[in-house]
Parts: C-alpha cells; structure tokens; sequence
C-alpha cells in the first residue's frame, strides 16, 4: 500500500505544487489535502490507528488554527505523537526555525519557496522507502519527473501560475469586498478574519511562484489586517485609500494571464514599494495607525464586565467599591489569541478605606486596568467570582476575617484557586510571608508600596494568569474538535468507538448495550438537487432528532457522511431479562417516525427526510467490531426492505 501524506495548507496553489511533486515521484504517494489546522485535526481525530497518515506536512502560519499549535496539539496526543511532522514556513531564518521546530516536536522542516529536491529529500527521509510497495510501476501518463519545476503542469492544462492566478482572483475578489464593507459600516465580526485569510493567501502562493514584489505587498496587508482584526477597529480614510490601491494591484493581477505576470510585476515593481511603504508607515505609527477601541476585556472578564454595575450596586452599602474608568460596550466574544487586546482586572481587599483609595488613585491613569475595592472581606470570594479578577490584591490583617485564612479559602475554590494572589501586610515578617506563600500567596508586598512597583507587579502577575487561561481555552477547544464532528457537534467516528469499547467494558449484568447504525435515506440526491449547503443542514435537521430521541441513554456518532452509530445503556430490570430489545425497539422506530414527520424547509422547498437502522444488542463476550459487523448488516436489510425502516439482528 502507497504511504499516505497530511498535506495543510491554506494556500490552494502550495498544495497542489507539493502534490504535484510527490505523487510524480515512483513512491507515488497518496495525498490528502486539508486547508487549516482545524479541518486537519478534525480529520485525524475521525481516524483509528490503523487508518492514520504516515507523514503530516503542514504550514506553520494559517489564519485560523495555526501550525504551530495544532503541532503542539499532535504531539501531546498518545496515539498521533508518533506521526512524522514536516513543517512549511515562510521563515527566513532557518537557525531560528530549528529552535522552534525544536521546540515544538516537529521532525522537519522546509522553508518557502521550496525547490521540489529539497521537498522530495525531506519526505524520503521520513518516510523510509519500502522496496516491495515501491515497485509498483506507475504509467507514463502519470509520470512527474523529481525536477518538476513551479510551472509544472498539473491536473491536465493548468498550469501552477494559471492555479495562482485562480488563487488571487478569489482572495483579491475577497479583499475588495471586505474593505468595501467596512467603508460602508458593513463589516461583520469576520471581515477583518476574512481580509487576513486573503491576504496570507496571496503571500503565501506569491513566494511558491517567485513572485516576491508581490508577496512583499500582501505580507504587509496581512499584518495590517491582523492588527485591524485584534483591536476590532476602523479604518482612517487616509489610510482606506492606500488600502484600495494596494488591493487594485491584486485584483488586476487576478485578471493578467500567465504569460503577462512576471512583466507585470518587474514594471510595477516601484509602485509595489511605494504602498508596501506607506502600509509600514501606518503599521508604526501608533497615533495615526488602525482607530481602534481599545481595553477589549479577556473572555472571562467578559461576564464581570457585563455584571460591574449590579457587583458595585449590590456590594456599594457594605463595602468600598470604585472602579477606574469605564467597561467598553463589548458584546461580541473574544476569541483567545496571540493578538488579543486584554483587560486586566484587580480586584483589592482591604478593611481600610483609605488603603482603597490610594490604590485607585495609582491605577487611574492606567487605562487598560480595571479597579474594584471591596473592604468586606466576607464577602470577597462571591465578588470575586463575579469579576473574574486577573490578580488578587488581599490584606494579611482583618478584624472580620484572617487575612490567611482569606488565602486558604480563594486556593481552596476550584473556580479561584489559580487567580494570582499578593498579599499586603503592615509589616514584613519573614515567618508571616513563608507561612503566605505556603498556602498559595503568588507575591508579598508591604503597604504602602510604591505606585510603580505595583503597577508593575499587576501587570506581571495578570500577563501570566491570562496566558495560563488562553492556553487553557485553546486546548478545551481542540480537545473538543478532536473528539467531535465540527458540523454536527456529535462525537466523531474514533470517539464514538472508545466509548463503545468503554461501554462495553464497563457493563453489569442489569445492563444490555444495544448498537445502532443508520444513514439517512437517498442523501446523495438530496446533495446534488439542492447542493451541499442543504445537504449540511439536512445533517445538523437529523442530528438534532436523533439526540432528541435518544436523550441521555447512549452516545451518538457521525461515523462518515451521512451515516451514524448509536450506542445506548438500557436497564434490563433484572439480570434474568432475556430480551432487551423491546424497549430499543420502540426508541428507534420513535426516533424513525419522528423524521419522518419533521420536516426540513430549505429555501422554498420541503424536504421529507427518512433514515434506514440495523439494531443489535452486545452479547457476552463479544468484542466491539462483532456487534457492528452485526448492526452493519443489519442496515443494509432496513435499505433491502424499502429504506425508513428498523431492522433488529
């Protein structure tokens, strides 16, 4: 069997220049293209062992799920770890690329542009050949020399620079109408993420083709782009203008045919450098560069700041409390990432008013930091639970409450017990602070420290927290499109089946395991009728009967396409009940008679939906591949028998 390759890249014109090189070559390599981390990740998690690629080559800079993060993300997975990854970068530097790929637990790396040698020599390398599954011979027609050049020919008549040129058209096309949308006011939560895809793109496929003028113009329209997309800004019209200009080149360069491109560039080379320039100018001039709102609070603090006027109304009798400037209107969710603009949030407690004040007046000029003061420090863990502070600042002496006993109490609560921690205190006994950090204190300062030390030590201490709860966020988020199916949010096929194996293991004697598979009837007609858009909502329409149905009884998974698993944990009553499938008789054929009547609306059309179920029960013993081999043939007899049917076996 052909070795089989991963190849990711956002960059339609990269991907089909390396597929256009290893599956010449008399290994002839199977390849599957994904276009970002995400999809990739989301396909090899629909993957068993088996099944898995035996090298992954992806591209470290994509708009949405990098590669360097989804190669964090492999490599600390047990069973992908072992996946040869070979890195694409545009990074000039290869000693710095090394450290990272170091770093990061890549195996290899290329940098772009690659010449089709180097490429070829790095795969070799990592996937040793196999003389016997080598020797098949491949036809001539099929044939693509190892020193395929840039302009190889690929699929047929089209050239590499006639795919570029396809590549731009789309992206510049994008770019027009993105900039368009925010002169107008239009722009939606996605523009600026759509205008950085673009622009990444077009860099990306300018410098595979040698295109460097041309390549140098997007990279500095991405980098704007990224700027405009993490300050959630507007854009000058001064600026707006040079914008337009620089994405008039694209579009024109969208329209040149092949043999008109490398003129086209060498004679407007000065007029590429002159809006490459003015596009640096704004980039680093920060009091006429991108206009944006700034203070956009990290997506914890998003639920504080939502909350601040009630906290301060409902805490304002009892307690101190004073904030330093205003919460920004900001409703939309904030994605963590590396060019995120974050709040930082501190939250005092101290029984002296006066203590209060002095830290408001240190902090009131710091316009990214909000202050709140609470002087009861009975009530600080339900206030901090509200704001979701990014650093604690906590008297050591209280008449109501011990201040370590305060420290005790925040490390003790699961939703608290990582928030950053100093301790304030009269006086600086070496025994009162060890016994302060033993219980968790993260810092000790004595009061009244100077307005610079603190300053210093908030921003420190909240740095460190927010990165902890990015890092965080982001791996709840791939673990999560690792297991799931990111259309339908059910568990995806490798899942599904470690916990039916689970399942199986751990089921009791008043237990009965009973399995399903099924798919929706005559889908494929419904994707070519009314194309693939209806035919995903099709999908979602079922997923959400099916879950509906069988409720919190089983697990369901999107097994491929249109087809399904179901497992459920059904009481027998007693150990002695000899048929369990009465009752999964009635769940499915409920379920079936469910779809049938619930139609789905698409456009102006109504769609009747119906799906075929081979159901089965696990026998003792049994491994789990028997029982679905079992429920399998049983799918296929619902479809014998005129589809929308339950079959038992």
């Amino acid at each position: 069997m052909n070795s089989h390759i991963l190849l990711v890249d956002d960059s339609v014109t990269i991907r089909r220049y390396a597929r256009s090189i290893l599956e010449g070559l008399k290994e002839n390599y199977r390849i599957t293209e994904r276009e970002d981390g995400a999809a990739a990740l989301g396909w090899l998690s629909s993957l068993i062992p088996r099944e898995f690629p035996d090298l992954i080559i992806i591209d470290r800079n994509m708009p949405k799920l990098t590669g360097d993060e989804s190669v964090r993300i492999i490599k600390s997975d047990e069973e992908w770890r072992s996946i040869p990854v070979l890195f694409l970068t545009a990074q000039a530097q290869n000693s710095d690329v090394g450290n990272d790929e170091l770093l990061l637990g890549a195996d290899a790396y290329v940098c772009k542009p690659f010449e089709p040698a180097e490429l070829t020599a790095v795969v070799r390398r990592l996937i040793p050949m196999n003389d016997v599954e080598s020797t098949r011979p491949v036809p001539a027609d099929e044939r693509v020399t190892d020193g395929v050049s840039p302009e190889a020919e690929i699929d047929g008549d089209v050239s590499m620079l006639d795919l570029f040129l396809g590549e731009v058209s789309e992206h510049a096309d994008s770019m027009a109408q993105g900039l368009k949308d925010f002169h107008s006011g239009g722009a939606v939560s996605d523009t600026a993420a759509e205008l950085v895809r673009s622009a990444h793109s077009i860099k990306g496929a300018s410098g595979i083709v040698g295109l460097n003028g041309y390549a140098g113009l997007a990279g500095v329209l991405e980098a704007y782009f990224l700027r405009l997309k993490s300050s959630g800004g507007v854009i000058e019209r001064e600026q707006g203008l040079v914008l337009d200009q620089a994405v008039d080149v694209f579009v024109a360069l969208g329209k040149a045919t092949s043999p008109q491109i490398r003129s086209m560039e060498s004679a407007g080379l000065p007029e590429l450098q002159s809006l490459e320039a003015q596009l640096q100018i704004f980039l680093g001039d920060s009091a006429n560069g991108v206009s944006a709102s700034t203070g956009a609070p990290h997506p914890e603090v998003l639920v504080a700041a939502d909350k601040q006027e009630t906290i301060v109304e409902k805490v304002s009798d009892s307690t101190s409390v004073s904030s330093s400037g205003g919460v920004p209107d900001q409703r939309e969710h904030v994605v963590p990432g590396a060019d995120t603009v974050h709040q930082l949030v501190v939250l005092l407690i101290d029984d002296q008013r006066i203590i209060g004040e002095s830290l408001r007046q240190m902090l009131q000029n710091e316009s990214d930091i909000q202050f709140h003061f609470c002087q009861d420090p009975l009530k600080a863990i339900e206030i901090a639970l509200e704001l979701r502070p990014t650093v604690i600042l906590q008297d050591l002496v209280m008449p109501e409450l011990d201040g370590l006993e305060l420290v005790r109490r925040f490390r003790a609560h699961q939703d608290l017990k990582q928030v950053p921690l100093i301790v304030l205190s009269g006086t600086e006994v070496a025994e009162v602070k060890a016994e302060a950090f033993a219980l968790g204190a993260n810092d000790y300062m004595v009061k009244l420290p100077n307005a610079l030390e603190v300053i210093a030590r908030i921003r420190y201490h909240s740095k460190g927290y927010i990165n902890l709860l990015e890092r965080e966020a982001a791996m709840a988020r791939v673990t999560w499109l690792a297991e799931h199916d990111p259309l339908t949010g059910c568990l995806n096929r490798r899942t599904w089946h470690e916990g039916l194996e689970g399942a199986i293991a751990n089921l009791s004697l008043d237990q009965a395991l009973i399995v399903a598979i099924c798919d929706i009837d005559f889908f494929k007609k419904v994707n070519d009728t009314y194309g693939h858009q209806c035919g995903d909502e099709a999908i979602q329409h079922v997923v959400g009967i099916l879950e509906k149905g069988i409720s919190e009884l089983g697990k369901l998974g999107r097994l491929g396409g249109e087809e399904f698993g179901i497992f459920l944990v059904l009481s027998k009553g007693s150990p002695e009940a000899d048929d369990p499938m009465t009752e999964a008789d009635q769940i499915f054929e409920h379920i079936r008679n469910e779809l049938e009547h619930s139609p789905l609306n698409w456009n102006e059309h109504v769609l009747t939906l119906t799906m075929s179920f081979g159901i089965t029960f696990h026998r003792a013993g049994e491994m789990g591949e028997v029982v679905l081999s079992r429920a399998d043939a049983g799918g296929y007899q619902a479809k014998d028998g005129g589809r929308n049917q339950v079959a038992r076996m």
